[in-house]
């Protein structure tokens, strides 16, 4: 008697009609529950039940006597089984891929923080180098990065910075902002496990400096000036470090937790 691996899940009545089917062209029936696979339950919990009659030849349901037979009769053949020594089983290769991705996603859960700091320091860091490069005549990279940053700051000479005689890529506050989150990411690579999220209403008194400091300019009642652009942008990048990244952490490690148990080895 030729014995079928009918995929299933608990409490599934369809199951039980799909077992009793196969049962009646006298096939055996070996249930494998998804639920116990977290492969098989990506590939097939939205389909049992499925019979898996070997050599890559499957049956989803509803399917009937002369299907089950004629799936049979195919997988028996001598031009399928050759066919699935040469290749992989498709279901294998999704198997593959799946647990690949899966594998690819545990690594940048866990050194997205590396990825952070790289991409904050980037950013924070090349509006600086850009006027170094420009004062040793290192014209070109040095005008790419000032193009760039042309499109995400306004670049004011009256609101900037300037090294060596040349202009920094970006305002003061700009340059508060990033330079102060690329900072608090360091620290808080080195805290990671102790600092709890920033209540959202605190959050309001490290946002609200840069509002008052930047609509009040805005309408006319005051003039800013390269301090208080430096310290209210220095506050909003603490505070939205210390808003988002704790909860990031959190995040990234239940991914870790739940990628964990699934590629263990079985």
């Amino acid at each position: 008697m030729r014995t079928i691996r009918l995929y299933v899940r608990q409490q599934c009545d369809l199951c039980d009609e799909a077992d009793g089917l196969l049962r009646s062209v006298s096939l055996g029936v070996c249930q494998i529950d998804v639920d116990e696979d977290p492969v098989l339950q990506q590939l097939y919990a939205a389909h049992v039940p499925v019979a898996d009659f070997g050599g890559n030849v499957r049956l989803y349901w509803p399917f009937t006597p002369d299907q089950v037979q004629a799936a049979v009769a195919q997988a028996a053949g001598d031009d399928i089984a050759g066919r699935s020594q040469a290749s992989h089983p498709a279901g294998e290769r999704t198997r593959k891929l799946v647990v690949a991705v899966d594998r690819a996603i545990d690594r940048f859960a866990r050194h997205w923080l590396l990825f952070i700091a790289f991409i904050a320091g980037s950013y924070a860091g090349l509006p600086l180098l850009a006027p170094i490069l420009m004062a040793l005549g290192m014209t070109r990279p040095a005008n790419v990065i000032y193009t760039v940053y042309r499109l995400l700051c306004h670049q004011l000479p009256s609101r900037s910075s300037f090294i060596f005689g040349q202009q920094v890529c970006y305002c003061d506050r700009c340059m508060g902002i990033y330079t102060a989150l690329f900072a608090a990411v360091l620290l808080f690579a080195l805290l990671r496990t102790r600092i709890k999220p920033l209540p959202w209403q605190a959050y309001l008194i490290f946002v609200a400096p840069m509002a008052v400091d930047g609509l009040t300019q805005i309408v006319g009642l005051r003039s800013s000036n390269s301090e208080l652009r430096l310290i209210t942008g220095s506050l909003f990048g603490i505070g939205s470090a210390w808003l988002a990244l704790p909860y990031l952490e959190q995040g990234f490690q239940d991914v870790i937790s739940t990628l964990s148990q699934k590629l263990q080895p079985a």
